[in-house]
C-alpha cells in the first residue's frame, strides 16, 4: 500500500495513492485531495506540489508505510 502525505488543515495526514481521484486548485497555497466515497482534505500547500509527490510515490513503485509520530521525522 503506498501512503502519499499532505499538509492538511489539521496537521499531516497520509492518505492512500489509489484512493486519490483528483487534486482541485482553489488558491496559490491551498488545494483540496478529492478521495474514492466523495471524501476531500482541504491542504495548505499548492496543487503542483501535491500532484508532484503522488505522480513520484506511483512511478517510484516503493511500498511505503506512514511514519509512527507527528510526521515531523
Amino acid at each position: 500500500m503506498i501512503f502519499i502525505q499532505v499538509k492538511a488543515m489539521a496537521g499531516v495526514n497520509y492518505i492512500r495513492a489509489a484512493e486519490i481521484l483528483a487534486v482541485q486548485y482553489t488558491d496559490r497555497e491551498k488545494c483540496v485531495v478529492m478521495l474514492t466515497g466523495g471524501v476531500t482534505i482541504p491542504c495548505y500547500e499548492s496543487a503542483a506540489a501535491v500532484v508532484e509527490r503522488i505522480e513520484a510515490q506511483m512511478t517510484s513503485g516503493s511500498e511505503k508505510e506512514p511514519p509512527h509520530g507527528d510526521g515531523s521525522d
